[in-house]
Formats: structure tokens, C-alpha cells, sequence
């Protein structure tokens, strides 16, 4: 697999058309569960931070101190294991009484230095601030370090969130993705919608050469994006040709957005999350009592679509479950007799006619809309 950087989706990838596969998984929003999206929209609300990148990294120093009862080799051993890490300084010296394991940071940013008190213990291992290692153990090492640099010492303490970057990170990318969109995008090519889109985040992207030729073709848009968060219109775009966005950390802290076939990543950008309030709260339209409302033999989306104008929230379709369940909206005709009663039981019946139903979630803007998807799951 070729890995490609773009900067912006910027000109359409000259390849042959080919239609990917679904695959068993496309009826889930992306790879990330209900369950996985709430920890994470909760996780949304608790911190803010901006993404950084940059060519300079801080600076790391290691002291350190023998414990009593260490082997006489030790300091060699770890000596020979510390010496390709790239270490600021390494000085190991037996230890005195008033030592202890701890970080002291000079300076900020990318001209940090942290200067790392450690201990080689009588049991061989080293001993740092938050953790300990074997010898052997490099690849543990050389990731505490990199966190290290990466946020100093609340980076260390801080517990990975989704897509392997901490809570701040993610509010970060989310922070990003609330741009909105501000074209129409239906019928549009899906590729041009998503150059547009991308043009206006400040995070660039990669993509693998199936992606690209994925999006090299003239599928349109299927269903109005215009006015939702960039991040949730681009899931949408990419979810019917088979891909998904992944945002991913690259060395050095920077994040970019990587677009991939959806069985290459087992965590993905979902389109929409679960709103953290209540559905009368999120969207109130839903629970006003309609009037006058009467349905005969009407291919359903154009009910729903006249449906969705009174409750002043966009219904984006679950492309790919519809496909597989052989559900077409266009050619499913509904009826609804008049009666007084409110929108939200007015959608469920009507879906209800054609096997479907409803998810009211928000973008990563907080903007509700109804995300329409099959009653059977595979």
C-alpha cells in the first residue's frame, strides 16, 4: 500500500474507476460504536487545545542513580541501551541520600528541557516518573520519551483517548472539523465537494492509493450537506465510496487526516455523534404537534423531505445499509392518515413503511440532524 501527503485535496487522482466493496461493517457510522462515540463526544467537552506542528522537538536529559543493590554492570547495561535514544545528556552516578525519580522542565515549547531523574534498581529495571522498564524494553522507553517531548510531564499522565491521541488532541481535531459547509452539496461530484471542503480546514490530509482512486470517479453526493461541520460532511461524502477519515498522529505531535478504505482502519471520524443532551432539548421541532399533515401514496423522500424543512434539521441517509436491505427511498411509496400528533412519531411511521428508522445525532458543530438508517443491522 502507497501512502500519499496532500497538503488540500486539490486536483482529481487520474485513475481508473473501480467500485469498492462495503464490506460487513458499513452499517455502522464509520468503525466507532454508539457507545465509543459518547465516551468520546463526553470527552469533547471536558478539554480544548489547539493542534501544534513544528521542526524543532524539546530536549532530554537523563541522570541517573544507582540504587543500593544494583549489579555492579548495570550501569554499563543501560548505558549500551540508552545510547541510540538521541538523549540530550546521559550521566549515571550512584545515588545520595535527598535523590528521587522526578522531571524538572527548562524552558517551553520546542526549546523545552526536561531534565529526567531516574533510578537502576537492584532488580535491573530503570525507573522513571510514572513508569518503569526491563532492559530490552526500548520500544517502552523510546515512547516515553517521545510523550515526554510531545507535552512534558501532563502529557505522561494524560490516558489516550480515541485514534491513539490524548483527550486534548482530539478536542483539537474535533475543534477543527466545526467548520462549516457553506455550498450546496448535492448532486455535486463527490471529489469536488470534497476539494472544497478541504480547502477551508487548516489540518491536511493523506491518503492511500485506493482512496485516491476511489474518489477519482463521478459519483455524486447523495444527500444536502450545506450548512453541517466539515467533519461530518466529509464521513458522509466518503462513507458511499467505501472510505473513511482517520485522524492520525505523526511523529513529532502533528495530526493529519488519513483517507482509507474502510476495512484498513478499525477506528474512524463518524458521521455525527451522540448528542450529550436530550432529544427534546437538541432538537425541539421534533416534538411539536403538526397539523394538517396527510400523506397518500408519496414516494418517502419526498416526504421526507417536506418533513425535514418543518423540523429544521437536515436527514442525511445510511447510503450504504439501504443498498444492502435493496431499500430505495425514492421508489417506497407511504401513507399517513391525518391525525393530530407530533413530528417525531410522523417520521417513525413512515420509515417504519419501509423498514426503516431514525438517530437524531449532531455534527461536531452541535448541529442536530436525523441520521436515516435500515431496522436491520446486517
Amino acid at each position: 500500500m502507497e501512502i500519499k501527503p496532500f497538503t488540500r485535496i486539490t486536483e482529481k487522482p487520474k485513475h481508473e474507476r473501480v467500485r469498492p466493496d462495503f464490506g460487513a461493517n458499513g452499517g455502522r457510522y464509520g468503525q466507532c460504536s454508539f457507545a465509543c462515540g459518547r465516551r468520546i463526544a463526553l470527552a469533547l467537552i471536558v478539554l480544548a487545545s489547539a493542534v501544534s506542528s513544528a521542526s524543532a522537538q524539546p530536549r532530554v536529559e537523563l541522570e541517573l542513580i544507582t540504587e543500593e543493590g544494583a549489579p555492579a554492570t548495570i550501569a554499563h547495561q543501560w548505558g549500551a541501551a540508552l545510547s541510540d535514544l538521541r538523549l540530550g545528556n546521559l550521566r549515571i552516578r550512584a545515588g545520595r541520600p535527598g535523590d528521587r525519580v522526578e522531571i524538572q522542565q527548562r524552558g517551553s515549547g520546542d526549546s523545552a528541557t526536561y531534565l529526567v531523574t531516574g533510578a537502576l534498581t537492584a532488580r535491573s529495571t530503570l525507573r522513571l516518573p510514572g513508569a518503569e522498564f526491563r532492559l530490552g524494553d526500548k520500544a517502552g522507553l523510546s515512547a516515553w520519551i517521545a510523550k515526554l517531548k510531545e507535552g512534558g510531564e501532563t502529557r505522561l499522565n494524560e490516558r489516550e483517548a480515541a485514534f491513539g491521541m490524548t483527550p486534548t488532541q482530539l478536542v483539537a481535531v474535533h475543534d477543527a472539523l466545526k467548520v462549516p459547509v457553506t455550498f450546496a452539496t448535492k448532486g455535486q461530484r463527490s471529489f469536488d465537494v470534497l476539494k472544497r471542503i478541504s480547502a477551508t480546514l487548516r489540518l491536511s490530509f493523506l491518503a492511500d492509493t485506493e482512496a485516491r482512486t476511489a474518489m477519482g470517479g463521478d459519483d455524486p453526493v447523495l444527500d444536502e450537506l450545506q450548512g453541517l461541520s466539515a467533519g461530518t460532511a466529509i464521513a458522509a461524502v466518503l462513507r458511499p465510496l467505501g472510505l473513511v477519515m482517520v485522524p492520525q498522529k505523526q511523529s513529532g505531535g502533528e495530526v493529519r487526516l488519513w483517507i482509507t478504505d474502510v476495512r484498513r482502519s478499525q477506528e474512524s471520524w463518524p458521521v455525527g455523534w451522540p448528542s450529550t443532551s436530550s432529544p427534546r432539548e437538541t432538537l425541539p421541532e421534533l416534538f411539536a404537534f403538526a397539523k394538517n399533515v396527510a400523506i397518500q401514496d408519496t414516494p418517502l423522500d419526498v416526504a421526507l423531505e417536506a418533513i425535514g424543512q418543518r423540523v429544521k434539521a437536515p436527514l442525511l441517509f445510511d447510503h450504504n445499509s439501504l443498498v444492502r436491505q435493496r431499500i430505495d427511498p425514492a421508489t417506497v411509496n407511504v401513507t399517513l392518515d391525518d391525525g393530530r400528533t407530533y413530528y417525531q412519531r410522523i417520521i417513525g411511521r413512515l420509515l417504519n413503511q419501509a423498514g426503516l428508522t431514525s438517530e437524531l445525532r449532531v455534527d461536531d458543530a452541535g448541529t442536530p440532524f436525523l441520521w436515516i438508517t435500515t431496522l436491520r443491522r446486517n
